[in-house]
């Protein structure tokens, strides 16, 4: 079936962008109220962007009509574009349930983090605080900000730091053991899955090709 993204509303087009680009990452994005309070979002419209300079970026739309702040910027976005900063935090299927609460349309009045208890830990180089169970957690600082629309922007931000759990990383090597790695993905609508299942796939040689 051939869907013209150009006959569908901008819900369509949701639905359908977002179940077929999947598994995708997700992440809790730790930012600051002005009142210093911390505001957690979750986000799987995100991802690594290059790492010269190492950059991240968050894709932010605005409250719909599911939200009683219907067209209103969110939090993250304005937290952003106040201070400059924010933490990427990665999720783990222990962290799942309390990500996806903190995607309720909670009053601004309230912080995610102190309703559903999520323990934090300061960053290094940023303000806003990390969240002590991510086993990874980028300190970002804003590179660039793209409003191409009335309802979606794009914020990129510059990585400058990165908390890796102890486990993760050889103790040898100093390397970053990706097989000790589980992030959780996510599907379309409420729909996530679990990263345990790998297959091991190095690059071949050319030469090596014409025997597939």
């Amino acid at each position: 079936m051939l869907f013209r993204l150009d006959d569908l509303s901008p819900a369509e087009c949701h639905r359908l962008m977002t179940a077929s680009v999947s598994p995708r990452p997700i992440a809790l994005v730790t930012t600051l109220f002005a009142d210093g309070r911390v505001n957690a979002a979750p986000f799987s419209c995100f991802n690594y962007m290059g790492d010269d300079p190492p950059l991240a970026y968050l894709g932010v739309e605005r409250y719909g009509r599911e939200s009683h702040r219907i067209g209103e910027r969110k939090d993250t976005s304005d937290n952003i574009g106040r201070t400059g900063e924010f933490v990427i935090n990665m999720t783990t299927e222990a962290l799942l349930e309390k990500t996806v609460a903190c995607g309720t349309d909670y009053p601004r009045s309230i912080s995610e983090t102190s309703a559903l208890r999520i323990e934090l830990q300061p960053s290094v180089t940023v303000a806003v605080p990390r969240v002590q169970a991510a086993p990874v957690a980028l300190e970002c600082t804003l590179f660039r900000k793209f409003e191409f629309s009335e309802q979606r922007e794009i914020i990129v931000g510059q990585v400058r730091a990165i908390h890796v759990d102890d486990a993760l990383i050889d103790s040898t090597s100093g390397r970053f053991q990706v097989d000790r790695y589980m992030p959780m993905a996510r599907l379309g609508g409420p729909y996530y899955c679990r990263t345990g299942d790998r297959i091991f796939m190095p690059l071949r040689p050319f030469e090596s090709l014409a025997e597939c």
